[in-house]
């Protein structure tokens, strides 16, 4: 599949899912779609850590650890970290940046940053300074160009409503020769395992989550924004299209999760 002249947006909320994932979910204005994500997410903030740990097994930290290892943060660094939520990936890579450098943390969400920020001041007061939070909205990021040696993402970019549009602000502000990493949920490939993963995400999570949160969207949501977005191969296109290059790909758990990993 190729990408030529405009990109696609995100393809999550358009047409079916699949016959498991519930009924058809009407196609909605990109307005409309920022603030259902945005509301969804709200509505969750306070128990997205201990829901996330608990619906992977405590494997998401792994991830994250990976993909901060990709990322190859050095002393002196600035790196921006979109999509933030409660601040996970700022708080890992805050420890490699050193007393001249900084990491930034942007969502959308003001109940997500508030919790990062409260996160942040209680986690290690001697990071304290090269950490701060915004609320910023990742296809406008309010940083001027060549700002960041490093920009990652984790798992945000498939609950971007317009995914080209994201990528170009996050080259946008990248210095020249920046890294940029990201990390996502996709779909695993491995036959024997697939049916097993696709009772557990449509089936097991939202029942569970529903149990907890007493809220039946936000756990619905996410089985259909992870079938909804690019297969890898795809969003690795993407990137390409978007201007990045050196573009790499890490699947990681049978590809329940991969790494991007690629310069400016």
């Amino acid at each position: 599949m190729h990408f030529k002249g405009s990109l696609p947006r995100s393809r999550v909320f358009q047409g079916r899912v699949s016959a498991s994932a519930s009924r058809q979910v009407r196609p909605l204005s990109l307005g409309k779609r920022d603030l259902f994500i945005q509301n969804l997410f709200s509505s969750i903030a306070p128990r997205i850590d201990i829901l996330s740990s608990l619906f992977s097994f405590g494997i998401c930290n792994l991830w994250r650890r990976r993909v901060a290892a990709l990322a190859q943060v050095r002393s002196g660094e600035h790196v921006l970290d979109v999509c933030t939520g409660t601040g996970n990936m700022v708080l890992l890579l805050a420890g490699n940046v050193g007393t001249a450098g900084s990491v930034t943390g942007v969502d959308f969400c003001e109940e997500m940053i508030a919790i990062a920020s409260d996160k942040a001041r209680h986690w290690n007061r001697r990071l304290a300074g090269r950490v701060a939070f915004f609320c910023s909205d990742a296809k406008r990021l309010d940083f001027p160009d060549g700002t960041f040696d490093v920009v990652s993402v984790a798992f945000g970019m498939r609950n971007i409503t317009d995914t080209a549009r994201a990528l170009r602000e996050v080259r946008r502000v990248l210095k020249r020769n920046g890294r940029f990493v990201c990390l996502e949920l996709t779909r695993p490939e491995p036959p024997w395992f697939l049916a097993l993963y696709r009772f557990y995400l449509f089936r097991v999570i939202p029942f569970v989550a529903r149990i907890v949160t007493k809220l039946d969207g936000p756990y619905r949501y996410l089985p259909k924004s992870i079938y909804g977005f690019y297969s890898v191969a795809e969003f690795k296109q993407v990137i390409e299209a978007c201007g990045f290059s050196q573009v790499r790909v890490h699947p990681m758990t049978w590809g329940v999760a991969t790494a991007y990993e690629a310069r400016r």
